[in-house]
């Protein structure tokens, strides 16, 4: 009875130590943080595109067509979340907001784009109400959601010796796009207008509620990163727990320095083994 208590004793200290190595390995901010978010990349930026193409394609709260499909509207957007610099993965906390703001554009960058296709549209000069009245009438509606004529706009057939209804919709569709084109060149590699899509915007036209695609985003990733990290504990403790059971059953038959197990995590290299001092180790070999 009494060896069966030193023996008990033996295997608890050593079963104690070996806890306080996995909890240091487990416990290493970086390290684990860099071992699960190299796992979860992949799909944590399919996770990103997943919420912007719907967010894209939510209908406005005026207006029939989402303005974000448009394809050059579209492919800057996909350019900019695709880009592995938008994810930033800590043990902390998933953020993808912060390089939202400096690679897709802040509230200036948009602004600045929008001022100059009004420049070039000649808009400049009119007040806000009938800018976006002209906007809304004559350039959007014709060009995104199959107006023929504007309201209060007649046919004009006649008028000033014109034979021929004037073409509304080819001149609508003619602005439109030279509006795209003018903040898409102005903008760059950016695209604020992200802003728009994800916090919603208000009194232009289209409006829209926000899709909080980013936020969601982060959400799904956050639950993903987690469970890569249980996984990989997991993953760490199954590795050597025949080689543990092993030791603890018959500690006094291992030599010092005895190597018990190698195994490969995540691309790491690591081995269990025996100390000077009779007991259990974890180290990282390469």
């Amino acid at each position: 009875m009494e060896q069966l208590s030193q023996d008990l004793k033996f295997i608890s200290r050593n079963a104690a130590k070996l806890a306080r190595k996995l909890s240091e390995f487990v416990g290493t901010p970086e390290m684990l943080a860099a071992m699960a978010a190299n796992r979860i990349i992949d799909e944590a930026l399919s996770i990103i595109l997943e919420e912007l193409e719907r967010a894209i394609n939510v209908r406005p709260m005026t207006g029939k067509v989402s303005e974000y499909s448009h394809p050059l509207l579209r492919e800057k957007l996909i350019e900019v979340f695709s880009n592995p610099a938008i994810l930033t993965i800590t043990r902390d906390r998933i953020d993808i907001r912060t390089q939202a703001f400096l690679l897709g554009g802040n509230a200036g960058d948009l602004q600045q784009g929008i001022d100059a296709a009004r420049e070039v549209l000649g808009l400049g000069r009119l007040d806000h109400a009938r800018a976006l009245e002209f906007w809304r009438e004559r350039i959007y509606r014709p060009a995104r959601e199959g107006l023929v004529r504007p309201r209060r706009f007649k046919k004009n057939v006649g008028v000033a010796g014109q034979k021929e209804a004037f073409d509304y919709a080819g001149y609508g569709i003619m602005k439109y796009e030279t509006t795209i084109e003018t903040r898409v060149s102005f903008w760059g590699e950016k695209a604020p207008y992200w802003i728009w899509l994800n916090y919603g915007s208000t009194g232009g036209y289209p409006e829209y509620r926000p899709t909080n695609f980013v936020e969601k985003a982060e959400k799904r990733i956050s639950n993903l990163y987690t469970n890569a990290i249980i996984q990989l504990t997991n993953e760490f403790t199954n590795a050597i727990t025949a080689e543990i059971q092993a030791f603890l059953l018959n500690p006094q038959t291992y030599e010092p320095g005895t190597e018990l197990a190698r195994f490969e995590m995540e691309g790491a290299e690591f081995m269990l083994g025996v100390t000077p001092t009779g007991e259990l180790a974890v180290r990282r070999t390469g």
